[in-house]
């Protein structure tokens, strides 16, 4: 564009790409908005025009109004001037009494500010006397309400140390603080026990409390009141209290009083049974102590969360679970033991694979019956620690690679899982289903670990198993140990469920973490191992291929070398038969079509007929048609038993002519009509004629995948056309 729009040039050219768009195909608009403007145009002239009578009295009244608006505002304007000059007169005069005044001001202000802060100061002595007084009564609500005027949280209004959080008086803030700190945990003494006594009248822990048995009582009121009144009572200190550290690496939410003293009881037990020198406290056996925690875990978390949710609701607490809390305290427990545990465990290798056991059927368990959430602390993040994490990925390393020579080594490891079943379109050999299920078995383990590099150091231990159990397969095949047929459908096997898990959910996410959020696409984790198993499998059957075109050949001596120039004409009234020379090459063909598709899956089989047709197709161009002549009826013998080649092939394909392109063509040649087949060989011979002209008359014939030179020795092969 040509220099720079105008504003209203700019208003136009958007006026026009909204009207018209960005489709060429509605420029033809155009013309409708010319017409439409220039009506516009003509309405708009006719309004402004000064010779029409009926437009002479709009403009003067507009005029007048204009007039009179104009002489307001002027009227206005003075006004407002003549009242900023008596301002600034009026400034003038008070200034030296103000001057006067600032200093008294200011030491009013000091003074209201040392009221406020004394006020405050009383306020906190004031409290805490009264929490001094009622301390000692029977009125826990009294008590509780006192409290929360002292402190119900940084952000209340309702409190003092609430209101003192927008003031700059750090002594101040500080006194309050440590005030409300110090009543906080009298509060907490006299409330816990109170509520332990409450809990030791229901027999708590020790007795089941199913959810059917739920049937509120007069203690269990008053557990659920002091529930609440611990629920409500806060300290200043919880607002900055730290996490809870097991381990340098493991760091736990810390758990609300009330739970802790509903736990406590468990706790006791706990340490009871599963530390120091007890007999249930041995390092084989972490399913004494997992089975424990499960147990009271079933027995009291719904009577837990019957009875004490409503308290923390009424508290305020809307987005808390009283119920998982505490599960999430017995969970604790067994983080603390195997804290404590795992390094003197990791020295034993069948100890350690045990605990890795039971603590996965453990986490299992928690979510299903639970529905403990993942984001939650749990026993497993012991076992992902750096050191035992490659601890925990080399034994199942380990396990998996004795688990694959038990597999290869078995007495029929290749025998299908079916044997009995051939019309199965998917062969399945013991041995790679078996492989595939290890796989299978190793995602189950680490499917539940939260970090995405812990599941990727798994998955890597996937990658690499592929490419040992394609290697010890390489071997079996190299050595003869096992034929190839076998080999081709463990592969097909393998490279199938591969490609299935590469569009599954996890394996998807597992390549977003691998790629990074800036990756253009996403594609499956197994791909590079897909690709060297697809490579293999194509060698093998182009191999099978290979072997059965020759064992074919080996029979087409007789075939080949039959009285194709002197063959006599077939009588008409006969049917035309297989050559008699051709009986035993058909007979190999038919065998081995009939085993390759009895032993390979589906998909492999027809991958290797279409190898094997073409190899068949260029074998009979190449070796028999262009090496030998035909009589007219040693052109019709031959293309009765390419139709009957095109047949065995057409038991196992629906259109086999299009396995054997060049040699369908090649005998549309040589069966063709003695004028036709000469004026077409003149036509390719000429010198004179284009390319064009040349394929016109072969696409006639329908002959397409033979070029004109191939053309030409085709139709030299005939006896019936002589050579020049």
């Amino acid at each position: 564009m040509h220099g720079k729009l105008s504003e209203m040039e700019l208003r136009i050219a958007a006026r026009l790409n909204k009207e018209i768009g960005k489709d060429a195909n509605q420029l033809h608009r155009a013309a409708f908005l010319v017409e439409n403007y220039k009506e516009q145009l003509q309405t708009l002239n006719q309004t402004l025009s000064y010779e029409e009578a009926q437009n002479v009295s709009s403009y003067k009244s507009a005029f007048h109004c204009q007039q009179q608006v104009c002489d307001s505002i002027d009227f206005e304007l003075e006004k407002l001037s003549q009242f900023s000059a008596k301002l600034k007169l009026k400034l003038a005069e008070c200034q030296p009494a103000l001057e006067g005044v600032a200093e008294d001001l200011q030491q009013v202000r000091q003074l209201q500010n040392v009221t406020q802060y004394l006020r405050l100061v009383q306020d906190v002595q004031e409290i805490s006397a009264a929490l001094g007084n009622a301390i000692n009564g029977k009125d826990e609500a009294k008590l509780v309400n006192i409290y929360l005027t002292l402190y119900e949280g940084n952000d209340s209004e309702h409190s003092v140390v609430g209101r003192l959080q927008a003031v700059k008086a750090r002594t101040l803030k500080s006194y309050a603080e440590s005030t409300a700190i110090y009543w906080h945990k009298l509060l907490m003494q006299r409330l816990s026990s109170e509520f332990e006594a409450v809990l030791k009248s229901l027999r708590w822990a020790h007795m089941e409390q199913q959810p059917l048995n739920y049937s509120p009582s007069r203690d269990t009121a008053k557990a659920q009141l002091l529930a609440e009144y611990m629920f409500l009572i806060k300290s200043p200190a919880e607002e900055h209290a730290p996490l809870q550290s097991i381990t340098p690496s493991i760091v736990c939410q810390p758990i609300s009083p009330v739970v802790q003293l509903l736990l406590a009881p468990y706790r006791q037990r706990f340490m009871f049974h599963f530390t120091g020198t007890r007999q249930t406290n041995r390092l084989d056996k972490p399913e004494w102590f997992y089975t424990q925690l499960l147990n009271w875990g079933k027995e009291s978390h719904f009577f837990v969360g019957n009875t004490f949710q409503p308290s923390a609701m009424k508290a305020g607490k809307l987005d808390y679970n009283l119920r998982l809390e505490f599960v999430r305290g017995l969970v604790q427990l067994s983080i603390e033991k195997l804290a404590v545990d795992i390094e003197q465990i990791a020295q034993d290798e069948n100890l350690f694979a045990h605990l890795v056991d039971e603590t996965l059927a453990f986490e299992a368990e928690l979510c299903e019956t639970f529905g403990y959430p993942a984001s939650f602390p749990s026993a497993i993040s012991v076992l992902t620690q750096p050191r035992y994490l490659l601890r925990w990925i080399a034994l199942e390393e380990q396990f998996c690679a004795e688990k694959m020579d038990d597999i290869l080594q078995a007495e029929t490891p290749f025998q299908l899982i079916d044997p009995n079943t051939y019309e199965d379109d998917l062969k399945i050999p013991r041995c790679a289903d078996q492989f595939m299920r290890l796989l299978e078995a190793i995602k189950d383990r680490y499917y539940g670990l939260i970090q995405p590099g812990h599941q990727l150091q798994f998955l890597q231990l996937q990658l690499e198993l592929i490419d040992s159990f394609r290697r010890r397969l390489v071997q079996l095949h190299s050595s003869g140990a096992v034929a190839s047929l076998p080999i081709l459908n463990a592969i097909n096997y393998l490279i199938m469920v591969l490609r299935e898990w590469g569009e599954n959910v996890h394996y998807l996410h597992l390549h977003s973490a691998l790629a990074g959020p800036n990756a253009t696409e996403i594609n499956s984790v197994f791909e590079h191992a897909v690709s060297e198993l697809e490579h293999w499998a194509h060698q093998l059957m182009k191999n099978l291929a290979n072997k059965s075109v020759n064992e074919m050949k080996a029979k087409s001596m007789n075939y080949r070398h039959d009285a194709w120039p002197n063959m006599p004409e077939q009588n008409s009234k006969e049917p035309f038969i297989l050559s008699p020379s051709g009986g035993e090459m058909f007979q190999v063909l038919v065998t081995l079509l009939h085993n390759l598709e009895r032993e390979l899956s589906a998909n492999l089989f027809n991958q290797t007929l279409r190898l094997i047709a073409q190899q068949i197709d260029d074998f009979m161009l190449e070796n028999m048609v262009l090496n030998t002549r035909f009589s007219t009826a040693g052109a019709s013998q031959f293309n009765y038993d390419m139709t009957l080649l095109f047949a065995l092939f057409g038991q196992h394909t629906r259109r086999p002519e299009l396995l054997f392109k060049r040699i369908h063509d090649a005998c549309k040649l040589l069966t063709a009509a003695r004028g036709t087949a000469l004026l077409l060989l003149e036509t390719l011979r000429s010198g004179q004629t284009t390319a064009e002209e040349k394929t016109k008359p072969l696409h006639e014939l329908r002959v397409l995948s033979l070029d004109s030179k191939q053309c030409i020795e085709v139709l030299e092969r005939r006896t019936d056309i002589k050579m020049f």
